[in-house]
């Protein structure tokens, strides 16, 4: 998989990430197998994350996707 913003991706435990985390709770997920999860992409509104998912599906038919509310509150 290519991360979508590679910057973004490159540091995981900034400050940054962390608010940004926040203001992002919607997240499209991909379900691996042994109860295993990715989190693809995260979105401020579920219509984006929605939206999202429909492409994916379309992109990956035979892998399976969900759409998953994460506050992360610390």
């Amino acid at each position: 998989m290519i991360p979508a913003h590679p910057d973004r991706d490159a540091v995981p435990n900034s400050a940054a990430q962390n608010y940004r985390t926040r203001l992002h709770p919607w997240c499209v997920i991909r379900l691996l197998p042994k109860m295993q999860r990715v989190v693809l992409e995260r979105f401020r509104s579920r219509t984006q994350a929605e939206e999202y998912l429909k492409l994916m599906r379309r992109l990956m038919p035979e892998a399976v996707h969900q759409i998953v509310f994460d506050p992360e509150t610390n």
